[in-house]
């Protein structure tokens, strides 16, 4: 039985250099998180021009029989673009749990589509001579392993693989998605600060029911409308403009394996004598004014004047950046994930501002 992820795709065939509207349009998707996509851009290309291979392809086919994995990397994108990986690290980890397992996976999928996950996953579908379907688990990115859209429909994370550029392997197998979460972020710390995991082992009706549908498609759509029509087109049908303005204050802190903080954006022309407040733990999850405007799952992206994404590992004292809502997918209404997502980020929110409060340098990286 045949279960399409979509109505009318198929399987599509992409050069890398088409490549380019997939890393631009993750990167709005990625809402500042998800480790940058020019540099997974940049790793795909020169890993597999180097094996001879020059195109791509992406499928929406499943079937009730397909094993699928999802691939990625986890941990601070700020280290992601000191620690740029070669390549090979997400070909280890698809087959050292399809060694686990003792099961050969028949389709790949991308954990979020939200910056460098975004690309990568194109790797080890390659090398390994498996399609890679089109569709993730969040529609976006996220920092931990159980904000998906898989998770909040009784997919488990583990058994998952997690190595590092030097070899090392683990397979996790823990009792609950927020424990996988927990260890998996240790041993990253312990990697250096990245690690390459494959995780969510299903079938292919659990990815029908769970997964959210023509994600890489999006992303390259979204890509198109920005390089060819710049900021404007983009808000035209796709996304809404919340606050323009400059950055005044950064306080960043890396605790846990995460890159986070709170950014402070002081209004230009339009919000001239106003601010707003943004609060990242690796994405942009929350958006204050002089109230709560906006918070994950909806996507919070950042554009400078030439329309190109600010990422929160790029952001820098004194940039213009135009604030923006991409709304997210509606699976995560469905599955039952949007409100916890919104109630844990607020709270992690407030507990940062009162550190901030209490110790008022205490962030300034």
């Amino acid at each position: 039985m045949i279960l399409k992820t979509t109505s009318e795709l198929d399987d599509v065939k992409v050069s890398l250099d088409e490549l380019r509207s997939l890393v631009v349009g993750s990167s709005i998707l990625g809402s500042g998180g998800g480790g940058n996509p020019r540099v997974g851009y940049m790793v795909l290309k020169t890993f597999l021009s180097n094996r001879g291979i020059s195109s791509l392809e992406y499928t929406d086919q499943v079937s009730e029989e397909d094993h699928i994995v999802c691939a990625g990397g986890m941990g601070s994108p700020l280290v992601g673009v000191e620690k740029i990986p070669s390549g090979h690290e997400y070909v280890d980890a698809v087959k050292s749990l399809m060694s686990f397992l003792k099961v050969k996976f028949t389709k790949i999928s991308p954990v979020e589509i939200g910056g460098i996950n975004s690309v990568v996953p194109f790797i080890p579908s390659s090398v390994l001579g498996i399609p890679l379907l089109d569709g993730d688990g969040e529609g976006r990115a996220f920092p931990d392993l159980d904000m998906t859209t898989f998770h909040f429909n009784g997919i488990r994370v583990t058994p998952m693989s997690i190595v590092d550029e030097r070899g090392n392997q683990v397979i996790l197998d823990t009792g609950t998605d927020t424990e996988a979460e927990k260890v998996a972020r240790a041993i990253t710390v312990r990697f250096g600060g990245r690690g390459y995991v494959a995780l969510y082992p299903m079938g292919g009706a659990q990815y029908v029911k769970s997964a959210i549908k023509g994600s890489i498609s999006r992303a390259m759509e979204l890509g198109k409308v920005l390089l060819d029509g710049g900021f404007e087109s983009l808000l035209q049908g796709y996304g809404s403009l919340k606050f323009h303005g400059k950055v005044a204050d950064i306080r960043r802190t890396q605790v846990h394996g995460f890159h986070g903080g709170l950014i402070r954006l002081e209004g230009l022309e339009e919000n001239k004598g106003e601010y707003a407040e943004l609060f990242f733990r690796n994405e942009y999850l929350v958006l204050k004014r002089d109230r709560i405007v906006l918070t994950s799952p909806e996507i919070i992206s950042l554009l400078d004047g030439a329309g190109n994404v600010v990422t929160s590992d790029s952001i820098k004292y004194g940039m213009r950046v135009n604030v923006v809502h991409i709304p997210v997918d509606r699976k995560w209404k469905e599955v039952g994930g949007y409100q916890v997502i919104k109630e844990k980020v607020l709270g992690e929110y407030m507990a940062l501002k009162r550190l901030d409060s209490e110790v008022p340098y205490h962030l300034n990286g």
